[in-house]
């Protein structure tokens, strides 16, 4: 009896095949179900370069507002890129996996984000590929945005190259902030750090105004061990002029397999879909993050 959903939103067969695989490891691990949704997106007839352009990222690279399409949208042909998606994703599933369901659907013009978010708002996890490479999409933002902001769904995100967590990793590291993401990233991640060989709580540059500069990561080693993990604690200082680039090296110098971490600490609604942290994570990181608001 498959225990919980892991969702793909699938929106390039090529863009998202680590995704798919990263899915595959993760829902066979945890013995989940597995949806994969290939999107097609409803262009008009006369979109041409309007709709090219309305791919285009922000300038940060995080901003996913609404999308909408020049003209009157076609489903049937975004219905076919959907269903073409899904015969070029097919080839990657092993005929044995029976816990695996494709869902091609046409995504209309207007606010995408809250079309997928109806489309993941039961899914326990959502696996993508990390966004921020030269093949970046409004569409895939869009439905990260919906995962994480508007479903509370925690998230892997995975680089372009691939990269799957074994069942029992070795190490396995937590960016440790004291914030509400990064606890709900720890929560998610739960079962996974209890199967860790080790599980490497890291604070940066504690500060002294949360009070618990003398013994920083303390409470969330003492949370992690009373769940079965076994937790080691390293305090770094900021060697590195951002902080990423500290987390970055550490996580080389230790092999660690993925990090959790929050995806935005401290941010007000409306506010980007990254922190600094976490968007400088995306760009350098070659292991998984498992991310959360």
């Amino acid at each position: 009896m498959p225990h919980g959903t892991v969702a793909v939103l699938a929106t390039d067969a090529t863009f998202d095949r680590a995704a798919v695989l990263a899915a595959l490891a993760m829902s066979d691990t945890e013995e989940a179900h597995l949806d994969i949704h290939c999107i097609g997106r409803c262009h008009g007839p006369s979109a041409g370069a309007e709709a090219l352009a309305a791919e285009a990222l922000a300038a940060d690279g995080l901003a996913a507002g609404p999308i909408a399409p020049a003209g009157r949208p076609d489903d049937r042909a975004a219905l076919a890129r959907a269903e073409a998606l899904e015969a070029a994703l097919r080839p990657v599933i092993p005929r044995h996996r029976r816990n695996i369901a494709f869902h091609p659907q046409a995504l209309r013009g207007g606010s995408a984000g809250a079309q997928l978010a109806s489309t993941i708002r039961f899914a326990d996890w959502i696996v993508a590929a990390a966004p921020l490479d030269p093949q970046d999409r409004r569409l895939q933002i869009a439905g990260l945005k919906a995962g994480l902001l508007m479903g509370g769904v925690p998230v892997m995100l995975v680089p372009r190259e691939g990269a799957e967590t074994a069942h029992a990793p070795a190490r396995i590291a937590v960016a440790w902030d004291g914030s509400r993401g990064a606890l709900a990233a720890v929560r998610a991640a739960l079962p996974l750090l209890r199967r860790a060989g080790l599980v490497d709580v890291i604070v940066v540059d504690p500060d002294i105004r949360h009070g618990d500069r003398s013994d920083p990561g303390g409470d969330l080693a003492l949370f992690l061990a009373r769940n079965g993990a076994r937790v080691e604690i390293n305090v770094l200082a900021r060697s590195r002029p951002r902080i990423p680039e500290v987390l970055f090296r550490h996580c080389c110098d230790t092999a660690a397999e993925a990090m959790v971490m929050g995806a935005c600490g401290h941010a007000r609604p409306g506010r980007a879909l990254f922190g600094t942290t976490s968007r400088g994570m995306l760009r350098l990181s070659k292991i998984p993050l498992i991310l959360s608001r």
